[in-house]
Order: structure tokens, then sequence, then C-alpha cells
């Protein structure tokens, strides 16, 4: 059975995701679930304890969660959206079909905006992940999907404001894999233009090749590129690339990581006010993890496969490695981590500065908030049926995407 919960086929409701995504699938389950407002104590009983983690550093001030009242505000269906992101001095979203297609969400109309559906790979964990618009380059888009051999690809196309010319594609990074599981997906851009990519540690059970320790591989990362072509080569490496200036104990590690130690980094996040990489890691058998990656911290070692969250797996804690912020058990139902982003709108100002999440198969959306030097978590008290992923507009407000095809904009109540 194939499904959409970013682990290796051993959780609860696979057939139900198999329903969903699996080969000869019938089409989507309609009717995603709706939930305006429920208690902001835990929807499954009880909340996990925070993980070890670095101490927060907030820069807004944070009003506790019990004054936020949230609800779920339907927008609109696409066919199975894994990703909804803006575009700089846009007013409009764009969403992420798994299927191959791009499209804009513009004045309530959903509108084809590029097709990749016959270059994309679609099975189990495959298909189109993500999707990025540098800052100040309106003629440029970049999107993250599995190609005909499950490869990952990430390309750049031509844009013109309205629709992206098909026939532009040309090819950033090409990173084979040995499994069509753990692609991660998500391709960010931060104010400087640097394109930051999630890379899964290629699939299998414990990752069996170690890619996510061994630093001479692009499986198992968060990477960090300049996308645009310098006429030789398709991408350029910032020369603040922690690993641009090896030492010899690490000599053959690529230029191009930013953080290893990863299993497959299922929605990764810049937060816009301070920069910081927020990287959530879908877990083995155990553990979900969240964690927090501040611009000095470049570099770091998030654990796996010595570490699930921050308890042991296949070996204890390597040397100055980074905790996570946060990790859950697979408990009351949760089993896969979907990451978020740092709310910075206006509309839920009990929400500003705090970290927004979520699990694919509970669906509950949960915050991280700054309290007493940890990141304490909540429950927001909603629900998103095959919860996918999170997005964030231009103006800061956030938005949830359910695989049944909901897209809906986290409101105040």
């Amino acid at each position: 059975m194939a499904r959409l919960c970013y682990r290796f086929r051993r959780v609860a409701l696979a057939t139900a995701f198999a329903l969903v995504l699996g080969p000869g699938s019938v089409g989507l389950i309609s009717g995603a679930s709706r939930s305006d407002r429920s208690d902001v104590a835990s929807a499954e009983g009880r909340a996990p304890t925070p993980g070890p983690g670095q101490p927060f550093d907030p820069t807004d001030t944070t009003l506790p969660l019990a004054s936020t009242g949230a609800r779920l505000t339907l927008l609109t269906n696409a066919e199975q959206p894994l990703a909804v992101v803006s575009r700089p001095g846009d007013s409009a979203l764009y969403v992420v079909e798994k299927t191959g297609r791009v499209k804009v969400l513009r004045d309530g109309q959903l509108t084809t905006i590029l097709d990749l559906s016959a270059r994309v790979s679609t099975e189990n964990e495959q298909g189109l992940l993500g999707l990025a618009f540098p800052p100040n380059q309106p003629t440029r888009m970049y999107v993250d999907y599995t190609d005909a051999s499950g490869a990952v690809t990430v390309s750049e196309f031509a844009f013109s404001g309205s629709v992206a010319d098909p026939t532009s594609e040309r090819v950033v990074l090409h990173i084979s894999k040995p499994f069509n599981e753990h692609n991660a997906g998500t391709i960010v851009f931060d104010h400087d233009g640097l394109l930051y990519i999630g890379i899964g540690d290629g699939g299998g059970s414990g990752d069996k090749f170690n890619n996510g320790q061994r630093l001479d591989v692009l499986l198992g990362k968060v990477l960090r590129i300049d996308p645009r072509s310098n006429g030789t080569k398709p991408y350029g490496i910032p020369g603040s690339n922690p690993f641009v200036r090896a030492t010899a104990s690490v000599v053959k590690a690529r230029p191009e990581i930013y953080a290893y130690g990863l299993r497959n980094p299922w929605r990764i996040s810049i937060d816009s006010a301070t920069g910081d990489l927020w990287i959530p890691d879908v877990g083995q058998s155990s553990y979900e993890e969240i964690n927090h990656l501040p611009a000095s911290l470049a570099g770091a070692n998030l654990g796996w496969r010595l570490r699930e969250g921050s308890h042991s797996y296949k070996g204890s804690r390597p040397r100055r490695a980074l905790d996570p912020v946060y990790d859950y058990p697979h408990a009351d139902g949760r089993c896969a981590v979907v990451g978020g982003a740092v709310y910075r709108g206006s509309a839920l100002r009990g929400l500003v500065g705090s970290y927004v999440f979520g699990d694919v198969c509970t669906g509950q959306i949960s915050v991280l908030q700054p309290v007493d030097n940890r990141w304490q978590p909540n429950s927001l008290g909603l629900k998103v049926s095959y919860l996918t992923a999170f997005g964030t507009a231009n103006d800061g407000e956030l938005y949830a995407t359910s695989l049944e095809g909901g897209i809906y904009r986290i409101d105040p109540s």
C-alpha cells in the first residue's frame, strides 16, 4: 500500500492513505473536515513534553494561547495539494499538486500555470513536492519534483507573472535515490536570494546507507545554494556555507550542505522576522521531531540515524549534535510531523512568534510557544483531515492543505 504519511508503511491509517494515493486509485476522498473551534487543550488527550533543545530568543510578545481563538476557512479545493506558497509582491496564493500541476488561486479562482504531470513520478511519496519564487526576480520560479526515474529534481522555469513556460526548464539539481520514499521536497528562499532545499535520506528503513551522517552525499540534508547558473555550473555555492572550507576531518564534505543528520525533513521554513531555519523531521518508528536552527548553528548535525528525536536509535548522541527543541512519541494516533512556520501575521496576535505545525495522521494543528525559556507545545484546537502542509502569505497569515483537496486559511474565530 502506498500513502503519504512520510514514513515507511507501518502506521495505522495506511489503508486510508492507500485509498487516496495507492496504485489504481479511483480518485480523492471528498469532503475534507472543517473545525471552527474546539477546546485549547490537546485534542488527543495529552501533550508530550518538549525535547531538550536550546533556549528561545523571542522577538515579539506572545499572549497566552487561551486568548487565541482560531477556525479554519475553506478557500477552495485542489487535486492532492502538497504546498501553498506566496510570491513576493503578489496577493495570490500558489498551489502545488502532487500530480504535477502548479496552480494560482486569485480572486477565488484556481487556474493552472504550469503542468509537469508528464515529467513527474507519483508513486508512493513521489510527485511535484515544492515551489519557490526568488525575491526581486519576477521572471523566474523554481520547483522540486521526482522525475520519471524517481530522482529528486530542482528546476528553474521562466515565469511571465501569469503562467510559466514549460519548455524553459533548466535543471538546477538532480539527485538519484535508492528508494522512492523520503524525498522531502521543500524549497524556500531567504532574503538574500539563496535557496534552501530539504532532502530526505533516500528511503528505506533505518537509513541503510547511513546517508544522514555522511557528508559526502546530499541525501539526508538541508542544502543551501545560489540557484543561478554562472555559465559553467548550474548553481553556485555561497561562500558562507559551513563546509565550504572543510577541515581535514571532513575534507570530503559537500559544500552545498547547510545541516545534516536528517531522515525526511517534511516542510522546512524560514522565520521571516529572524531568518532562523525550522526543520521538522519525520521519525522512523517512535518519535517525531522539530529542530530550530539559527544561522549561528549552521552545519549542525541533527542526529539521524544515530538518534531519533532526542532518543537513541543506532548509536549515541553525536559530538556537538543539536537536539530538537521538541519531539513527541507515536501516541494517540500521531505518526508523522508536518512542518509549518513561525506566525508573523496580525490576525491572531496570540500566535505571533509561535511555531505552528501538525501531524499527518491525526490532522491536529499544534503550536510551540516560547514559555520560560522553552518551546512549550499546545494544541490550537483545529484539525485538517489528511493534513499535508502549511503555507504563509506575504502578510504573514497561515494556510493549511489537505490531501483530500481542501485549502484552508487559519482565521480568528
